[in-house]
């Protein structure tokens, strides 16, 4: 008899253990914050931790070290040119980049359309800043930062003039503050950004000229 209320005592207390997972919140040093999904954890007592190959595919399929994401952004925007009018702007773009939990930075690649009198088109290299509030790992769902991008390009307006297409070059920045929804916790999530846009652009014909507003955009994206 006391035989199986060995074996039970010990098949229980091994599944309680397997179930019982931690999550670090906050690491100073030596010293962390910690939360658990299991039994309550007694302050001044000592426990034993497995190294994180030894969770297997559960824990290495949920890192946020790197990611891969796709903006789509629609501005209104107003140049400074003589007798211009509003336009709206339709931009899609993607990103890669590296995850240091408070800190995200990487290159963005864009293209993006505008809508007037002639339909124009832009293209554009640059790169992206995020800071995140609280740290981005594993476990967090929603995460609110400040991000910014700056890039460079090059403008086509698509129309013509007595010397033909007049193409020209152009730099740009957007910064604003964003969120970012991790439906399951997991690595596949989304984010919303809105903020503030800034172009200055370099024409042939009318010198240089600045084009600014209010920019909004929504992005899919995925870590690993």
């Amino acid at each position: 008899m006391r035989h199986w209320i060995f074996i039970i005592l010990l098949t229980l207390s091994s599944a309680a253990a397997e179930a019982q997972k931690i999550r670090v919140r906050k690491v100073k040093g030596n010293q962390a914050v910690v939360e658990t999904t299991g039994a309550p954890l007694r302050q001044g007592a000592t426990y034993d931790l497995i190294s994180q190959e030894d969770f297997g595919d559960e824990a290495t399929a949920n890192n946020r070290h790197y990611l891969i994401g796709l903006n789509f952004a629609m501005s209104s925007l107003k140049s400074d040119a003589a007798g211009s009018n509003n336009v709206t702007a339709i931009d899609f773009s993607t990103r890669f980049g590296w995850n240091f939990g408070n800190f995200e930075i990487g290159p963005v690649i864009s293209y993006s359309t505008q809508i007037a009198t002639v339909t124009a088109t832009t293209y554009k290299l640059g790169g992206f800043a995020d800071y995140n509030m609280i740290p981005n790992i594993p476990g967090e769902a929603f995460i609110y930062g400040l991000g910014g991008i700056v890039a460079f390009g090059q403008h086509d307006p698509g129309g013509s003039s007595v010397n033909g297409d007049l193409k020209y070059d152009l730099i740009d920045s957007f910064v604003g503050p964003f969120v970012k929804w991790f439906p399951t916790s997991g690595p596949f999530g989304f984010r919303v950004d809105a903020g503030y846009f800034y172009e200055r652009q370099n024409t042939i014909t009318a010198g240089t000229i600045t084009v600014s507003g209010f920019s909004s955009s929504v992005g899919i994206f995925t870590y690993f």
